[in-house]
């Protein structure tokens, strides 16, 4: 064999590394054309799946870099460390639509028990206390006496309000250290009672500067409101003896 047959010979060999030998035929061939196909389509597919990440990626920080805030838009969580926020009072809502624009309403501390409610009212200019208003609610399914001043043994004869609230109001001024307005409302459908007290601050020696933070007719209107009635739990109530249910000027007179 000459030195060209051998550099031949070679560079066959060469060229038909890794096919299949002649005796396995053209089925062969075919089955190794296949796995090079499949081989491909893999390696395309693949190449997409990234091609397709890298956009999102690359559009997610183009974002995040031209609008910081936008990622952090969707969720809205609470800030490390800030106080939770306070139940609703209805009760003190009920009393801010009669309380005159001069003034503001805050809870007083203690603010609440079985069956009451108290807040102090200050000057909205000065920040000075101007009294007290307490609320407070009974059980009266039976019905009531409404006091009558003059007469511990008569019933006063009640105003209505609508179809349902039945209410008296009082007033007394003769202190000027202890100047009150109060009313007693009723609702008829399921006896439940509240009594409305507002009291000017104390210690001004001054008739003025100690009126109460509610008028008359405001503290009627207060305690004749279907929200106020409706704003204490069933079964809170100051029907029995306890003592930090609010002193009223006119007491309550239920059945015995």
């Amino acid at each position: 064999m000459t030195v060209i047959q051998e550099q031949l010979g070679e560079t066959l060999k060469q060229a038909f590394h890794g096919e299949p030998p002649v005796a396995d035929g053209i089925e062969a061939v075919y089955r190794r054309a296949e796995i090079i196909h499949r081989r491909r389509l893999r390696t395309v597919i693949s190449s997409g799946v990234a091609a397709v990440l890298l956009v999102i990626a690359l559009g997610y920080g183009l974002t995040t870099a031209i609008l910081p805030g936008s990622a952090s838009r969707g969720v809205a969580s609470p800030t490390a460390g800030s106080p939770p926020t306070p139940p609703a009072d209805p009760v003190l809502a009920a009393v801010r639509t009669v309380i005159a624009k001069d003034l503001r309403v805050v809870p007083r501390e203690p603010v609440r028990g079985d069956g009451w409610r108290q807040y102090t009212v200050l000057s909205r200019e000065s920040g000075h206390p101007r009294g007290l208003i307490e609320v407070s609610a009974y059980a009266a399914p039976d019905g009531i006496c409404f006091p009558v001043l003059a007469d511990d043994d008569a019933c006063a004869r009640p105003d209505r309000a609508g179809d349902d609230v039945e209410y008296v109001r009082y007033a007394d001024d003769r202190d000027v250290e202890w100047q009150v307005n109060e009313a007693i409302a009723r609702r008829s459908s399921d006896g439940r009672v509240v009594a409305v007290q507002a009291t000017g601050e104390r210690g001004t020696t001054d008739a003025e500067q100690g009126r109460p933070p509610l008028t008359g007719p405001q503290t009627a209107r207060l305690a004749a409101d279907p929200r106020l009635l409706s704003a204490f739990g069933a079964e809170e109530r100051c029907n029995g003896p306890n003592p930090a249910c609010p002193l009223l000027s006119v007491p309550v007179r239920l059945p015995a």
